[in-house]
């Protein structure tokens, strides 16, 4: 059912007209539920939904955002002397904190980029950072315990913060997205969830509003299940996120199927013939790697974070042939896509599309309420819809 799906906002920001259209686009055919984060592409995100929500219904929509992260802009105040309580640092670019006087910070600057006076649902982000940061091999089960025991109480405290803003009318419920319940209990990373409504009903009064608990599932990770049946079993909403994007055998797979660009002939004669030499050696480069990507989203990172920004800072292209580059990197990265598609399909026996079998596999799951898909371009939007018909 449509009102299964969420719109996926990773990797969206409201610079990219490509983004806005393709979400202004799923809010008109059907698609109200969102989910963002505050630190995705630094804010952007959020900014984008506040430009798609302002002419619009507000209770039409229901948003789903998350707080922990400490990264880009928040990463700096950090650096520059903003104090931050029960601080993760997990690694140079990645800080994480789920205290209190954190969160609220981050709800408050979340409402301001969306424009909004309240949010659906907030969920904290992964807190098991902390246990990923604290928890090393050869440590002794009572110091490992210790630690599982730190990461509960500061789930507790961070549960009583999101009543209060309950109370504040600033979110409407709250709860928890963490890869790590969908990670066996022998890992040393597992996220204890049986805790959680007790902590919600202790730190209320018994009234909470505890609602939300969201994981990574698809058709190769299944480890999740005991965690989604009881979330569902004890009345809360099971939101699934990497329905298409699974790990399998320390590899990551796209769950999806592609159409081959039958143009990149003619686009690859044409980008030839533009006249830069320095922007010629770039495009040598990337044919040389076409047999190199291992998973879709390789080729992605590889142009968005890599190929483009390196174009625009160091390569002087003529903007006539912005639109023709834009062109040939889709059908680029569509043609490795396709081939990477076919191998899957061929590996899983699966016939016909394989994103399709992949969300119908969670659709027929009566545990699973809400099915999270990046949809950064209309096309991914008609995928859902026609899927949907």
């Amino acid at each position: 059912m449509l009102s299964q799906y969420s719109f996926g906002t990773y990797r969206t920001t409201y610079q990219n007209p490509v983004h806005r259209d393709a979400l202004n686009y799923a809010l008109e055919n059907g698609i109200t539920h969102i989910d963002t984060s505050s630190n995705y592409m630094n804010g952007e995100a959020e900014q984008l939904i506040g430009q798609a929500i302002e002419n619009r219904k507000r209770e039409n929509i229901t948003i789903v955002s998350k707080g922990g992260y400490i990264q880009g802009k928040n990463l700096q105040r950090v650096q520059e002397g903003y104090k931050v309580d029960e601080l993760v640092r997990y690694d140079a670019n990645c800080f994480h904190s789920i205290s209190q006087d954190f969160l609220s910070d981050q709800i408050d600057n979340s409402l301001q980029r969306m424009k909004t006076d309240y949010i659906d649902t907030y969920l904290l982000h992964n807190p098991e950072y902390y246990l990923i940061k604290e928890i090393k091999k050869g440590l002794t089960q009572e110091k490992i315990l210790e630690h599982h025991n730190i990461m509960q109480l500061r789930i507790k405290n961070a549960f009583a913060l999101l009543e209060e803003k309950v109370k504040e009318g600033k979110i409407k419920s709250y709860g928890i997205s963490s890869n790590s319940f969908s990670k066996k209990r022998s890992d040393l990373h597992f996220l204890e969830y049986k805790h959680l409504v007790g902590y919600a009903n202790e730190v209320s009064n018994n009234n909470h509003h505890l609602k939300v608990i969201q994981l990574p599932m698809n058709m190769y990770e299944t480890a999740g299940e005991e965690a989604a049946k009881w979330a569902y079993e004890n009345g809360l909403e099971v939101h699934i996120n990497r329905p298409l994007n699974a790990f399998n055998k320390d590899k990551m797979v796209r769950l999806a199927s592609y159409t081959e660009c039958i143009n990149f002939d003619t686009l690859l004669g044409q980008i030839h013939e533009v006249p830069n030499d320095h922007f010629q050696e770039v495009i040598k480069q990337l044919l040389d790697i076409q047999s190199e990507y291992r998973w879709a989203g390789d080729v992605d990172d590889t142009i968005e974070y890599q190929v483009i920004p390196y174009i625009i800072e160091n390569v002087q292209l003529d903007p006539i042939y912005f639109q023709l580059f834009d062109n040939f990197l889709d059908c680029y990265k569509n043609n490795i896509k396709y081939k990477l598609s076919q191998n899957t399909a061929k590996e899983m026996n699966i016939k016909g599309p394989i994103d399709a079998v992949a969300l119908k596999f969670l659709e027929d799951k009566e545990y699973v309420t809400r099915i999270l898909v990046g949809m950064r371009h209309k096309r991914y939007v008609d995928k859902i819809l026609a899927y949907n018909k």
